[in-house]
């Protein structure tokens, strides 16, 4: 089933090269909800198409998480990437924004209370920017991923992430079980 609905300018995107990376005008891109309470959000591109539903993701979601926006429709293609998200009209970027917020919700890691590992998970006690939090990383070799010097991120066994900006700063054994992944 198709995503998208055809307009005019529609045959210029069928002769693009799949493989050819996109940036899209922003002047020409309009992200809506077709509905107060909806919770897809409907892309247009000026001209061109009209999609029913898309997925927006950061490029370098924590090196650079204001430019290379990508959107991508229901099948997973690429649509196209918006350089700069202040570059869209404000009704756009407050979309934009609020969907990456959701997708990209990692607290940061400011004190580790405890930590203990047991059968290859390790159980976290800690407070976080976004207050206290207490999660369990099954196979920390698999769920963490380093994100610079001294800097990590750990996928709990829920999904949910968490940044140590610093392993260094938790104690000495925080640093035990963070260093043996880094």
């Amino acid at each position: 089933m198709s995503s998208n609905i055809e307009t005019p300018g529609a045959e210029a995107a069928e002769e693009r090269n799949p493989f050819a990376i996109r940036f899209l005008e922003p002047s020409q891109v309009q992200l809506f909800h077709s509905a107060p309470g909806d919770a897809a959000i409907r892309l247009t591109i000026e001209g061109e198409l009209s999609w029913l539903s898309v997925r927006i993701a950061r490029a370098f979601p924590f090196s650079d998480p204001a430019h290379y926006i990508g959107l991508r429709d229901e099948e997973d293609e690429d649509i196209g990437i918006i350089r700069d998200l202040k570059e869209l009209d404000a009704e756009s970027r407050a979309l934009a924004q609020t969907a990456l917020d959701r997708r990209y919700f990692t607290p940061k890691v400011t004190k580790v209370k405890s930590v203990s590992e047991k059968s290859g998970s390790a159980t976290f006690d800690v407070e976080t920017d976004r207050g206290p939090a207490r999660f369990v990383v099954r196979s920390l070799r698999d769920n963490s991923f380093s994100l610079g010097y001294h800097r990590m991120m750990l996928v709990d066994s829920e999904g949910g992430r968490y940044e140590f900006p610093d392993i260094t700063a938790y104690g000495n054994k925080a640093y035990f079980v963070l260093s043996k992944v880094m």
